[in-house]
């Protein structure tokens, strides 16, 4: 009886460690912000692979990035915002990099010349064709 109850301490024991090991690590994130640290916008990037996504190093760790991410930090570079690599765990962020020359580019993934150019041209701003819209924001664009 008392190797049963044994037994079941150590598996529950093992059921609840299994979870909070998982939470050891946080989420990662890339922030852009203005000049005066206001905030702009943020990509969640990976840790682990995942199919879509490319390899890239920031500060000397791997990563798991979307295209559209690259593009959006190469946009955000070029624009003069700066961008921060964090770790968010729970309320807590932690600044893993911040040194905008450390952000991959397209050129940086190892990817053929070809792909690189078919990403750029995917991730173009559309045309802004005349409509109601565009009509409407024109009208309100004195009020900034």
């Amino acid at each position: 009886m008392k190797r049963s109850l044994s037994c079941l301490a150590a598996s529950a024991i093992g059921v609840f460690a299994l979870p909070g090991a998982s939470f050891a690590q946080g989420d990662f994130y890339i922030r852009s912000q203005y000049s005066n640290g206001s905030f702009t916008g943020f990509h969640e990037i990976l840790t682990s692979p995942k199919e879509g996504y490319y390899e890239a190093r920031y500060c000397d760790r791997t990563f798991f990035v979307s295209s559209t991410t690259v593009v959006w930090t190469e946009e955000q570079n070029a624009a003069g915002r700066t961008l921060i690599l964090e770790e968010n765990k729970g309320a807590s962020r932690k600044v893993v990099c911040a040194d905008n020359t450390a952000f991959a580019t397209l050129d940086d993934l190892g990817l053929q010349p070809k792909e690189v150019e078919k990403i750029r041209r995917r991730n173009e701003p559309l045309d802004m064709k005349s409509s109601r819209i565009r009509t409407i924001r024109d009208a309100f664009k004195q009020f900034k």
